[in-house]
């Protein structure tokens, strides 16, 4: 049995591969609990690459909602439904150093979310994405969470309440995506992006990601300050 997530260091980069190809990288419970770790793992990295084996980034979770009448209680869902992938969105909060996100062939449900949070996603021209929770008769408020402050509220109900397949251009267009190239550079690239976030000083790069992350909650003026505070610190440290 090999492991359905896979993690290698290698000098200051982190490579985390989801590797359940067979099963077009749908995410089990455990599998989220994995990648959990693996991203708490990285830590001491200065970059982590997300990756996927096989032809699909990933096709979202392999989990079905109870059937009518299975007595199956709020509690019970928030336990084994909820529960792995809150543990994941904490992990990827956890993170201060920027996440890569490679995407080849369907980021779909998770896969999408996925995508969408990482702070450079690359996808492979012939990708698409998809959020068809609703097919299945599941609201997918949290899949939805991650995406609200990166995507206007409209694009996000367009993917929900139409559950349509969209492509690389749309995800480009719609904030999910930070470029696209062809499939067979998208490793390449994805290094290299690595490699200049390497070349950049360590404390400069945290302190970027740290801003995006909080900054477009604030108001103008709030975020003009917190950007003074956070350059105050990082140079006034060194």
């Amino acid at each position: 049995m090999h492991d359905p997530i896979q993690f290698k260091k290698q000098d200051d980069i982190a490579t985390i591969t989801v590797n359940r190809a067979e099963a077009s990288n749908r995410l089990t419970n455990p599998m989220a609990l994995a990648l959990a770790a693996a991203l708490d793992r990285a830590c001491g990295c200065r970059v982590i690459l997300l990756r996927a084996e096989g032809a699909d980034f990933c096709l979202g979770r392999e989990i079905e909602p109870p059937a009518p009448g299975a007595g199956v209680n709020a509690l019970d869902v928030l336990r084994d439904d909820a529960g792995p992938i809150v543990t994941l969105y904490e992990a990827l909060r956890r993170c201060d150093q920027p996440i890569i996100g490679l995407v080849n062939g369907r980021a779909w449900g998770i896969g999408l979310v996925l995508a969408a949070v990482c702070d450079l996603t690359i996808a492979a021209e012939g990708s698409s994405f998809r959020l068809r929770e609703l097919d299945r008769g599941i609201p997918p408020c949290i899949a939805m969470a991650p995406l609200l402050d990166r995507m206007p509220v409209k694009t996000i109900a367009h993917l929900v309440y139409t559950a349509d397949e969209v492509d690389t251009q749309w995800a480009l267009a719609a904030g999910v995506l930070s470029q696209i190239c062809a499939a067979d550079q998208l490793e390449a690239q994805g290094r290299a992006a690595a490699e200049r976030l390497i070349g950049f000083p360590s404390d400069a790069v945290k302190a970027v990601k740290q801003y995006l992350a909080s900054a477009p909650r604030f108001n103008e003026s709030n975020a003009v300050l917190y950007g003074a505070s956070l350059l105050g610190n990082v140079l006034g440290s060194r």
